[in-house]
């Protein structure tokens, strides 16, 4: 199984940019864009991951996640595939 490396909460962070984020939200960078539209971000401040949940809304992007946006790109490229 393959090894990710995504900050978690008890890493230790700047306070001042935790805070930042708290009072001002987070400034987002994509970090990935798949051709199925999905994205994962992060944040330039606090550099915590998030990924677009199937609402629109941001979520903290754990390994579970990941790998379900990588299982849903090679269905999509699949199934572009045997349309073409």
């Amino acid at each position: 199984m393959k090894s990710f490396n995504l900050k978690t909460e008890n890493q230790s962070t700047n306070p001042l940019t935790t805070v930042g984020c708290k009072l001002f939200g987070h400034k987002y960078r994509i970090i990935k864009r798949y051709e199925s539209n999905l994205k994962e971000f992060e944040c330039s401040q606090c550099k915590k991951q998030y990924t677009l949940d199937g609402y629109g809304h941001y979520t903290p992007l754990t390994p579970q996640l990941r790998r379900i946006n990588e299982v849903y790109e090679e269905f999509y490229m699949r199934k572009l595939a045997r349309t073409s």
